[in-house]
């Protein structure tokens, strides 16, 4: 078994991680990256078994074989013209569909030649990429972390209110599920 060397397994860098410091690219979401104004990293989750072990009162714990992962949540301040916001209730309305399914049509691509004959589109079209650069306190590309076929299952709601003593800029939450999210250093 090997064992780890006091002197040679120390940390070679000794700055801690800046929560200010990152950008945000979804690629169906090209309007919500500048106002990206939080991000959290989603939690990851193991399942675990047990087995009980012969001729003993004893239960042990062996690791399991499913991955689950949080969703993904994101903060963002909606601009003035709400492009941001419109495109991704857009995306929402298309997956739905929302109000016709020549939404989801277009979304994929697919096209409607009548009498319920469509030509075949790409589904993946349906899901998004996102991106999660995260700098160092140099404010320099670090980590990049990647979730991959993203969709949106929650836009949050905007506040309006005329008897503010400030102005309070509007600020929307967005959930996005994913299959799976990929770290590595920045290049």
């Amino acid at each position: 078994m090997a064992t780890a060397n006091w002197k040679t397994d120390q940390p070679t860098n000794l700055n801690f991680l800046s929560p200010v410091n990152f950008d945000l690219l979804i690629t169906k979401l090209p309007k919500t990256r500048y106002f990206c104004t939080g991000v959290t990293i989603p939690s990851l989750n193991f399942s675990e078994a047990t087995a009980d072990i012969p001729n003993a009162a004893i239960q042990a714990s062996l690791p399991g074989d499913k991955i689950t992962f949080d969703p993904l949540n994101l903060k963002f301040v909606v601009d003035e013209d709400m492009k941001n916001y419109q495109e991704i209730y857009n995306w929402i309305m298309q997956l739905g569909p929302g109000v016709s399914a020549d939404d989801y049509r277009t979304l994929t691509g697919q096209a409607n030649t009548g009498a319920f004959v469509t030509t075949p589109g790409d589904e993946l079209k349906m899901y998004s990429d996102a991106t999660l650069m995260i700098n160092t306190s140099s404010n320099n590309a670090n980590v990049e972390m990647t979730f991959v076929d993203c969709f949106p299952t929650s836009l949050g709601s905007i506040e309006f209110a005329s008897d503010a003593d400030d102005v309070t800029y509007a600020v929307a939450d967005l959930t996005l599920r994913y299959t799976y999210y990929t770290i590595k250093a920045s290049s």
